[in-house]
């Protein structure tokens, strides 16, 4: 049965979002109930909070790597992108206002 609950609890998206508080309260009433030992209980929290840590880092990255995938297809430039052409504009003025320099002083 706990393998059971374990599996129900490491699904989706709640898992990424369960809190320690959470996972406690459950443990908990699993102990209150005899379905745990407090060493049992103890160890479900540390496993559930142990897989929602990993859940979320996953989300994170799933997240990321979509964002990044619809940025590349809106055709938006990246701030690593941005930040180049930026420098590369602040040169060219530079630039200009030394050739306007030049032909004032001819």
């Amino acid at each position: 049965m706990l393998e059971l609950m374990k599996k129900g609890l490491y699904t989706g998206l709640g898992l990424a979002l369960i809190t320690k508080e959470k996972a406690e309260e459950l443990a908990k009433e699993l102990v209150t109930k005899g379905e745990l030992s407090e060493k049992e209980g103890m160890s479900f929290v540390e496993g559930i909070l142990k897989k929602s840590e990993e859940a979320k880092q996953e989300l994170e990255k799933k997240t990321e790597t979509m964002i990044n995938n619809a940025l590349k297809k809106t055709h938006i430039p990246s701030r690593k992108e941005f930040v180049s052409v930026s420098r590369r504009l602040a040169k060219l003025e530079g630039k200009i206002e030394e050739l306007k320099k030049e032909i004032a002083e001819k």
